[in-house]
Parts: structure tokens; sequence; C-alpha cells
């Protein structure tokens, strides 16, 4: 292996860890009774919830997290919500309580979700209205746009940039199985070291069982890359589990590597 991949044999004894999280028991399939849940409902139904938008914006920080309406997040306008979520931040990045830091997380959450259900209900309506997709644009020769050209240029700068402190790594089972699949993912690889000049550790599930455990390995294929940062530490990155294209390990790794490392570990 070449020198820009001195820390490849590191990379087996790095640590990543876990979080897991329990959910409650709730509703009939986790042993909650009907007569319960009647009870609920007809509680619900006769409370009414009141809103003041004013009065809480104009609470002392500590009163305001505890008074948004986390539950009820769904009754509060785009605007209501807008104004809420600022402040909240603005509060929890100045006084960053576990408290203060879980609104936060709660109501970006309720944000991801309703931008899933929005991206859902626009694909059905894209599918049962063929009339509104928008054209596809052909990538031949002959046709590609400056827009395609624009990424293609980011996408080999990026990894100009990191040729010395990145590369991929795979988890896979190593069976007569699994040949083919392992075959197929490694043309892939193949080809982005051919065209970048990242290079890629296979690891046997088998052969390092406490890496399995560290990662929470349980889909394979599972994909990683590694980089090394300015102080020589490793930072692991999972890019998918499972079988993935060379435009999705390529587009996922630039992403992950803007969004989900701080800038204090690059």
């Amino acid at each position: 292996m070449k020198k820009n991949l001195i820390f490849l044999p590191f990379l087996l004894y790095a640590y990543i860890e876990n979080s897991y999280f329990n959910d409650e028991k709730r509703g009939w399939f986790f042993y909650e009774t009907n007569s319960t849940i009647e009870q609920n409902n007809t509680k619900k139904k006769k409370q009414k919830i009141i809103f003041d938008e004013k009065k809480l914006m104009k609470m002392s920080d500590e009163k305001f997290m505890k008074s948004i309406p986390l539950n009820n997040l769904d009754m509060l306008s785009a605007e209501s919500f807008k104004k809420i979520m600022t402040r909240a931040r603005q509060i929890a990045v100045m006084k960053p309580t576990k408290s203060n830091v879980l609104v936060v997380k709660k109501m970006e959450k309720f944000t991801t979700d309703q931008a899933e259900k929005y991206a859902k209900v626009w694909y059905v309506l894209t599918l049962e209205n063929p009339n509104l997709e928008y054209p596809q644009i052909k990538t031949t020769p002959f046709a590609q746009t400056p827009k395609y050209y624009a990424k293609q240029r980011e996408i080999k700068n990026f990894f100009d940039k990191h040729k010395k402190d990145l590369a991929f790594v795979v988890f896979m089972a190593k069976t007569p199985q699994n040949h083919m699949i392992n075959t197929r993912l490694k043309w892939i690889y193949k080809d982005i070291e051919k065209e970048y000049g990242i290079k890629t550790e296979y690891i046997d599930i088998k052969e390092r069982p406490n890496l399995v455990k560290k990662f929470n390995i349980k889909e394979l294929p599972d994909n990683f890359f590694v980089y090394k940062n300015k102080k020589g530490e490793l930072i692991w990155e999972r890019i998918k589990a499972g079988l993935v294209t060379k435009e999705s390990l390529v587009n996922n790794t630039m992403f992950l590597f803007k969004n989900a490392i701080q800038e204090k570990d690059k």
C-alpha cells in the first residue's frame, strides 16, 4: 500500500461510540389496554389547547424553553414556529444544557419529519401526474449542462485534496455465497480508485468480530470512509450499509465530510 495510506493499518483499532434509544411501551402493540386508549382520546377531545405566541416570546429564557408546546408543534403557524425555533437555538447555544439542547433537537426532528412527509407527497403526486414532472436532461457528451461539468470539477477537486488523508473501508462476508456481491462492489471501488486515487481496505467480519461489535455492523456490505485529520486522529464515518452505486458513494462521502464532521475535527 502506498505512503498516502500509512494510516490504514491503524484503522482496525479505531473506536466509535454508539447510542441506543428505547421507546416507551404505548398502544395496543405495547400492552396498553383499549380502555386506556379510549380514555386518553376522550381527554384529548375535551382539552382545548390555547397558545399565545406573544406571551411566550416575552418569557424569560428558562420559562420560554419549558413552555414550548413540543407535543403540539403542528398547531403552530410556519411563522410562529420559525420565531420560536430561532430563539430556542440562540438560548441553547448560549446555555447548552441537556434540557435546552433537547428542546432544539425535538424541534429539528419535527422539521425533518414534516419535510419527509412533504417529499413523499411530492413523489406520489409526480407519479400520479406525469405531466408535472420536470423533463430529464440527458448527460450524453452532446447534452451535458454547465451544472454537470461544475459538479464533476467539484468532485475531482475534493478527492484531489484528500488523496493522502482519506480512504474507504468496507466490511463484508468473504464467503462463496457473497462472492458475486463482493466482486461487483470491488469493481465500483476499483473504478473510484482509478479515477480519483482513493484506496479501499476490505475487512472480513469473521476475522475482526471486535470491529463488527464496535461499529454495530448488521447489514453487509457496510461502507465507511476514514479521514485522518491534521492532529493525526482517525475519524470513521458510515457512508451507507448495503449495496451502493459509485454515484452514491461519491456524493455521500462529500456530503458527510462537509456536514457530519465537525470543523474542529478537520
